[in-house]
């Protein structure tokens, strides 16, 4: 309960820079200790669907910890029904939280250090979701995607590769449910970019 207390306390814009951190750390950082453990990424995403879902509504909390419970149970069990439900809780559930960060970009009268924060948050959040199906989809489908060296590395590095639509094309889609995926990604990052930049753009020139 005092732990419930404190968090109420704090300003939602350093939960926002706590969250960017804790995204970052699972994006960029995480897959560079290529760990056989899955704790530390389970405590990660754990972390995020915690404060993103503190970050936009207190009562989002429960719905944020309901996704941890079936994110967690499916680490102890192999049944294929129960990774499927947790894949669609967490996704669905950061989809209404990246929407969420841009419907509320859109509500400040100005552009602020925090608003350029929440922009990063709804980028990093959209590419976590990503990556959690490009994993899901080679897991279901073995051989969805042609890479060498480790998996968690190279599918985290490919969806990130594919959101910005760099493409180096050294990591292929093979199978037909990869490619429509790679494409969804391809046009998710950059529609998410045009519509911050135009909302940004926006906040500027009405100051001027």
């Amino acid at each position: 309960m005092d732990i419930i207390k404190k968090l109420k306390r704090l300003n939602p814009r350093w939960i926002a820079v706590l969250l960017l951190l804790t995204s970052g750390v699972f994006v960029f950082v995480l897959p560079l200790l290529q760990t056989k453990s899955s704790l530390l990424g389970i405590l990660l995403i754990s972390a995020i669907i915690f404060l993103a879902a503190y970050n936009i509504s207190r009562r989002l909390i429960l719905i944020g910890l309901i996704a941890i419970f079936i994110e967690v149970g499916t680490r102890t069990t192999d049944f294929i029904i129960l990774n499927y439900l947790a894949v669609m809780t967490t996704n669905l559930f950061l989809i209404y939280i990246v929407g969420n960060v841009v419907l509320d970009m859109m509500r400040q009268r100005s552009v602020t250090l925090f608003t350029l924060v929440e922009a990063v948050n709804g980028y990093l959040l959209l590419g976590i979701m990503f990556i959690s199906l490009v994993a899901f989809c080679e897991l279901t489908f073995p051989g969805s995607y042609l890479f060498k060296g480790e998996e968690g590395v190279d599918l985290v590095y490919y969806t990130l590769v594919t959101l910005t639509t760099v493409g180096y094309g050294d990591i292929i889609p093979q199978l037909p449910v990869a490619k429509s995926l790679s494409m969804i990604i391809a046009i998710s990052g950059q529609f998410y970019i045009a519509v911050v930049v135009a909302i940004i753009v926006g906040k500027f020139a009405s100051k001027n």
